[in-house]
C-alpha cells in the first residue's frame, strides 16, 4: 500500500535552506516568482497544483532531493508543528 505526502511551504523552505539555494533562485528553478515563493514559505498563501509540481520537479531535478528525503522532510516538519502547537497549548 502506498501512502502519499503532501509538500508544504514550510517543507519547502527547508529542503531550499538545505541545498543553500536562495529564494530567488529557488524562484528561478520554479517559474514562480520570488516574492509569491517566500509566502509559500510561510505558509500564507496555497500551493496550485500547477505550481506544487514546479516546487516538486525543482526540488527532485535541479536540488537532486529523493522522494524518501522530501518525505522524511515533511514528517520532521510535521512532528516539529505538532511539538510547537503542544507547546502554545
Amino acid at each position: 500500500m502506498k501512502e502519499s505526502f503532501t509538500l508544504h511551504g514550510r517543507s519547502i523552505r527547508i529542503a531550499r535552506l538545505l541545498k543553500g539555494v536562495s529564494v530567488k533562485e529557488l524562484g528561478e528553478l520554479t517559474g514562480i516568482n520570488p516574492n509569491y515563493v517566500a509566502i509559500i514559505e510561510r505558509n500564507e498563501g496555497t500551493i496550485s497544483h500547477r505550481n506544487y509540481f514546479r516546487f516538486l520537479r525543482a526540488l527532485r531535478r535541479d536540488l537532486g532531493f529523493t522522494d524518501q528525503q522530501l518525505v522524511a522532510i515533511s514528517i520532521l516538519v510535521e512532528n516539529i508543528e505538532e511539538v510547537e502547537k503542544g507547546a502554545l497549548d
